[in-house]
């Protein structure tokens, strides 16, 4: 059966107008209304005056018809105009009581349609270890297997599909965060994003995937059970009888393979759990790393070769986007596309950015020079140059350090209370938020609701804690 032959063909029409957002609103209001109710029908009455609510605060006047004829300035003018045009689409209709009062009735298929609505702008996560606990409660009460495709395989299907969706979404939103990050975005957007990050999936679905023993532990009994329902001749024939009735299969032998067929889906999904954990781990990784590396790179302020390129690739993406008829290949921008064109080295020196190659010819070092050569005293000062800018990095070893000091006395510290007196003091407490996120660090750190304010430097305050061993 086609989707049209159940829906109206203007069911989208309200959907694609101007006022899509206004009319997604009204329809999550009218079905909000419905959950008190005994039907999808409300008073055409009640409808109008919580729709009149809404657009309370929507002064703005709405012009339907595309000529202009109509023009709703008041709030009840809005609501009538919108029940009206939901009505011509298909989304609702209007039905008289035995008391002659119009109600509103919401088609089963509208209604399943704004649901669907609810839960995309509510984001609302899956609670995986209750869905794995009810499957497994399913298949081990034994009182159910009197009708067990009816009682307990056809629920264990639908939770087992329901999982593998939940873990399916929780993998495309982070590679939905890994692409976002290579977006034009300063280091600020980027430390904001992954606090998003952190807040919307990092802290909820992917710990409850790895700290749950619920799957793992439930997992093995769960295809252990599915197996004795398959060997089971006798419950199994009661599970086929079950589904022809249910699904409506006349043979007997489809309703066989069908059904043999779904319960060795259900024990491939659980087989393959550890494959699908293993990529939302690996993909969980790679965006912390590249989060990591972008901030770091946008961070950069060196007057070494990588802090040069990076602000000669500033400069010349501010240009280009500055003015939007301007293109790399343009001829205005000739000195600009001149430093690409990199000409041979008759020499190398101290500052060539030329790697020797190593000769594979062997002969005799010649013997160097007195002059050649450094002292003892300028070698201990250049040393100590190299030991103090290594120790001023932002590297995971020094940033663990540095936390491991701070702990030193104390099992947890706030950000708030480490010295901040300069922009270095603040990027360290950046990194050392971007690294506590990682399960290979010694300590990790728990963001605070709280926003604080420390020597001009304004950001939600996070604690952190040692990592017990």
């Amino acid at each position: 059966m086609s989707l049209f032959q159940i829906i109206p063909q203007d069911f989208f029409k309200v959907l694609t107008s101007k006022y899509k957002e206004v009319y997604i609103d009204c329809l999550r209001i009218i079905y909000n209304t419905y959950k008190t109710e005994l039907s999808f029908g409300v008073e055409r009455e009640v409808i109008l005056y919580k729709l009149e609510s809404y657009f309370d605060d929507r002064t703005e006047e709405m012009v339907f018809d595309e000529d202009g004829d109509e023009i709703a300035k008041d709030s009840r003018a809005k609501a009538s105009a919108i029940l009206r045009r939901l009505k011509d689409s298909g989304w609702i209709e209007y039905e008289q009581a035995n008391d002659y009062k119009i109600k509103v009735n919401m088609h089963d298929y509208a209604a399943t349609m704004t649901e669907t609505f609810n839960k995309i702008i509510k984001n609302d996560e899956m609670e995986y270890q209750s869905v794995v606990s009810q499957i497994h409660a399913a298949l081990y009460n034994m009182e159910s297997y009197v009708k067990p495709y009816e009682y307990i395989i056809k629920k264990v299907i639908e939770n087992t599909e329901e999982l593998m969706i939940g873990l399916k979404k929780l993998n495309t939103n982070i590679k939905k965060h890994i692409e976002a990050i290579t977006n034009e975005k300063s280091a600020g957007e980027i430390v904001q994003d992954f606090f998003v990050y952190q807040r919307e999936i990092g802290s909820k679905a992917y710990h409850r995937i790895k700290t749950s023993d619920n799957i793992s532990h439930f997992r093995f009994a769960i295809i252990e059970k599915l197996y004795e329902f398959l060997n089971d001749g006798e419950i199994f024939k009661r599970g086929v009888s079950g589904f022809m009735e249910i699904e409506q299969v006349e043979d007997e032998k489809e309703a066989y393979d069908q059904l043999r067929n779904k319960v060795l889906g259900i024990i491939s999904a659980f087989r393959n759990y550890d494959d699908i954990v293993s990529e939302i781990d690996y993909k969980h990784t790679k965006y912390i790393g590249s989060a990591v590396a972008r901030a770091k790179f946008l961070l950069t302020n060196t007057n070494n070769s990588e802090g040069k390129i990076n602000r000669i690739l500033a400069y010349i993406s501010d240009e280009l986007n500055s003015d939007e008829s301007v293109n790399l290949n343009d001829e205005s921008i000739e000195g600009i596309t001149g430093i690409f064109n990199i000409f041979p080295q008759s020499y190398i020196d101290g500052e060539s950015l030329y790697v020797m190659p190593i000769s594979r010819k062997m002969s005799l070092p010649e013997v160097l020079g007195d002059r050649l050569g450094i002292s003892e005293e300028e070698r201990a000062i250049r040393k100590l140059a190299l030991q103090e800018k290594s120790k001023n990095r932002f590297s995971r070893k020094n940033i663990n350090a540095y936390v491991e000091e701070l702990l030193k006395d104390n099992k947890s510290v706030l950000a708030s209370t480490l010295p901040l007196e300069s922009k270095r003091d603040m990027i360290k407490v950046i990194f050392i938020s971007l690294y506590g996120r990682d399960k290979k660090s010694l300590y990790r750190v728990i963001p605070l609701e709280d926003a604080i304010s420390v020597n001009e430097f304004k950001f939600k305050d996070i604690l952190i804690e040692r990592c017990e061993k």
